[in-house]
């Protein structure tokens, strides 16, 4: 059974002490003072216990509005000289590693109390009154100046399990709650910000129209704009503006898994939720709490279907000087598109092909291909109708294309064959990589699992 600190405790021996010191001269055999400073050794000893240091879950405010309410991944190794590395990569260090050593030490405060005692370049940005980069607007560029994040420099110990498992710090002015959980030996502190950035920045990207989804049981809510970490979570069908609710979350690493934590508890649907995993598996962020509360992507085919169907937009493979197409296509499909590349450098050794992509032409489906030379871009359309089955999967139909467009297939006869490829099965949609990020849709045929294609977003 995990053994717990708490400064209640630590207060309360302190008040029994004083009080009843002079009638009971042998209750006790140390001082008031001892016994503060040895509670100073003890919650020393359960920081610097992690060789390798902590990654810290910090909010500096309760507020629900970026920069303020936001969380900050701050990792720190506390070293037993009182010497601590303090590392982090965010909006406050302009989105570039920062690491800085200070001081610390733990104070009796009325308690237990981490406090930073001398200035460190990383920690004290949320405690310094500058102002944020990349914050404000052109008539005041400089928004924060004055008060800067707002956040502590000055933490209560609340809970300091024995086994060092984890450590729960408050802040002491703002109070806000703060999770450590140990950082594995041997994991590089900028490798893992970078990690864990990275998957952030994947699995809610910024710049595309689409959702994420909180399933609690039997309901179903809307998970909105998350790619900040601040979003904003309502009922499914209901009044974003008049029912949503802010619940920052920040991403970690343990081992292989990430988590996905909201600064607080919150409960849906009658269920109450903090901590989720996620699972490779099912592509869904699980409670750790209740396994009937997930979250997942958005609906990839409804996405794809919706987003096909606006004329501005396409589902395009785009082809770079340095694309590996093997990761955008099957052999099946990467051995077509070869031959169409080579036999349209057959027609003009000029020509290159710049894409292949599925657009909505005037609200009819067309399979597009892009191809250049030393003149302007030109591309070629094929007439496809596009049925949608009640699995889910979609079906593609050759009807045909105009005079010019013959001309080519006539030339460039490998085209027929990616044509047939298309509508040879139903294909499944789903998201390139995950179903959290639908900027790249992968098509699976249904008959051949080894048939398929990823389109992005255009």
């Amino acid at each position: 059974m995990k053994k717990i600190f708490s400064i209640f405790a630590v207060a309360l021996a302190a008040f029994a002490f004083a009080s009843c010191a002079g009638d009971e001269d042998d209750l006790f055999s140390q001082s008031a003072a001892e016994r503060l400073n040895e509670a100073s050794d003890l919650y020393s000893s359960r920081l610097t216990a992690q060789p390798n240091g902590w990654a810290m879950q910090l909010y500096p405010t309760t507020k629900d509005e970026a920069p303020y309410g936001n969380g900050y991944l701050v990792l720190m190794r506390f070293h037993k000289n009182h010497q601590v590395d303090v590392s982090m990569n965010n909006v406050l260090t302009n989105n570039v590693y920062l690491s800085d050593s200070s001081s610390w030490d733990v104070i009796t405060d009325d308690g237990p109390v981490l406090s930073f005692d001398t200035h460190n370049e990383a920690l004290h940005k949320f405690s310094d009154p500058d102002d944020v980069p990349q914050t404000g607007t052109s008539d005041n560029p400089n928004d924060e100046t004055g008060t800067g994040i707002g956040g502590d420099f000055e933490f209560i110990i609340v809970d300091a399990p024995e086994d060092a498992s984890y450590m729960m710090l408050k802040g002491k002015k703002r109070g806000t709650y703060n999770l450590l959980t140990p950082v594995e030996e041997g994991v590089d502190y900028e490798s893992y910000l970078t990690d864990v950035k990275g998957f952030m920045s994947k699995m809610f990207p910024a710049n595309y129209p689409t959702y994420n989804l909180l399933h609690a049981a039997d309901s179903l809510y809307r998970f909105d704009g998350a790619d900040d970490g601040l979003p904003s979570i309502y009922l499914d069908g209901a009044d974003a503006i008049t029912t949503g609710k802010f619940n920052p979350f920040l991403i970690t690493k343990r081992g292989q898994d990430y988590y996905l934590r909201f600064r607080d508890k919150a409960t849906y649907n009658g269920l109450s939720v903090q901590e989720f995993r996620y699972s490779r598996d099912s592509d869904e962020f699980v409670s750790v709490d209740n396994k009937d509360v997930y979250i997942s992507g958005n609906d990839a085919i409804s996405f794809f279907n919706s987003y096909l169907g606006t004329s501005a937009h396409r589902w395009a493979v785009t082809v770079s000087a340095n694309e590996d197409l093997s990761t955008l296509m099957s052999d099946s499909y990467l051995t077509i598109f070869n031959q169409i590349s080579n036999e349209f450098k057959a027609v003009n050794k000029n020509y290159y092909i710049r894409s292949l992509s599925l657009r909505n032409d005037n609200g009819a489906i067309k399979l597009s291909i892009d191809y250049s030379g030393r003149v302007p871009a030109r591309y070629v359309d094929y007439n496809l109708t596009k049925t949608e089955n009640s699995d889910g999967s979609v079906k593609f139909e050759y009807t045909g294309c105009d005079d010019a467009a013959q001309k080519i297939l006539n030339r460039v006869p490998s085209i027929q064959q990616m044509i047939d490829l298309l509508c040879s099965s139903d294909y499944s949609i789903k998201g390139g990589d995950t179903n959290f990020n639908l900027t790249n849709i992968r098509l699976t045929s249904k008959a051949d699992a080894n048939n398929w294609i990823i389109f992005g977003m255009k």
